[in-house]
């Protein structure tokens, strides 16, 4: 039987040495061989178009697993490729954010996460399959594992600077975001949760299948469930940074679901969630900056299979 294949993304923030990768990949192919009794395939790549021929020849070989070594983009690579199929997603986050291995209770050191490998069980979890409407005219459908959304966070995604990001990881975005909040503002949004209709206004607006505040660190109190079958719909308006603490504030501390037209801070969920702007509004998918317009999220339950420690 086949062993397992691997795909290092030598992008990725914390892969780019390549004496680290060598170790890396040693580390990795002396834990996977013992595991499954034969040597993986390691392959590096940083291309879509690469990983999908390289993960369907795994598939139809019969390959043990998937493991992407690699940021949330990375996984979500995989992850739209290995829905359905039953074989595992292994993951060893290598990015910047790794929203993902928080979530699922992944180390989240290079060398603790590949250790795990030699243990880890099978969870399944939900994906997200979003639509894009932009105001160029374009419409594209994608897979997303963590979320998708409207408003300040795509605005944070596309203006956080990339070498930023390199030098001081995930506290670029908490600069970034400082700098953003001091002319923060709320606009007109529909938002439909399967059949029902909220108009409010908002300065972001999320989709969650997945997530934490800060990964590995703070989450919600009313956590966001990735296997319950349900997405979960995040809701903020702020005029000024003191009126978006209190909402964001709102959505740390809360227990329960609510929020109707008008709200300052709505938590809801379901099956498939719309949202619209008076004007076309700033997009992002998996913490990704797509463009302006509008998105339809649809949640596509219990089709994805990831190797977690026991007990996450």
């Amino acid at each position: 039987m086949p062993g397992s294949l691997v795909i290092v993304n030598p992008n990725a923030s914390h892969a780019r040495d390549s004496s680290a990768r060598r170790t890396l990949t040693q580390q990795l192919d002396k834990v996977l061989s013992r595991r499954d009794g034969v040597a993986p395939r390691i392959v590096e790549t940083a291309s879509q178009e690469d990983t999908r021929p390289l993960v369907e020849t795994a598939l139809a070989e019969g390959a043990r697993a998937v493991v992407g070594v690699g940021g949330d983009g990375t996984m979500r690579d995989i992850a739209a490729l290995l829905a359905d199929t039953h074989v595992p997603l292994g993951i060893v986050p290598a990015g910047t954010g790794n929203q993902v291995a928080a979530v699922l209770g992944i180390p989240p050191s290079l060398d603790g996460a590949t250790d795990a490998l030699a243990t880890e069980q099978i969870r399944t979890i939900d994906l997200g399959e979003v639509t894009l409407h932009l105001a160029d005219g374009t419409k594209t459908t994608s897979i997303f594992m963590i979320g998708c959304g409207a408003g300040f966070d795509a605005q944070l995604m596309a203006t956080t600077p990339s070498d930023l990001k390199q030098m001081i990881g995930k506290t670029a975005y908490v600069a970034q975001a400082i700098k953003l909040a001091m002319n923060i503002e709320a606009t007109p949004f529909r938002i439909e949760v399967d059949s029902d209709v909220i108009e409010t206004d908002a300065s972001i607006v999320l989709v969650g299948n997945m997530g934490q505040v800060i990964p590995g660190f703070m989450d919600l109190r009313l956590p966001i469930d990735p296997s319950d079958g349900l997405f979960d719909l995040i809701a903020v308006g702020a005029r000024g940074p003191l009126h978006g603490l209190k909402g964001l504030a709102n959505q740390l501390l809360r227990r329960d679901l609510s929020g109707e037209s008008g709200s300052d801070s709505v938590r809801l969920r379901g099956r498939s969630i719309t949202i619209e702007a008076d004007e076309p509004a700033p997009l992002e998918v998996d913490g990704d900056y797509v463009g302006e317009g509008s998105l339809t999220a649809r949640i596509v339950p219990g089709v994805l299979d990831v190797l977690v420690p026991p007990g996450s």
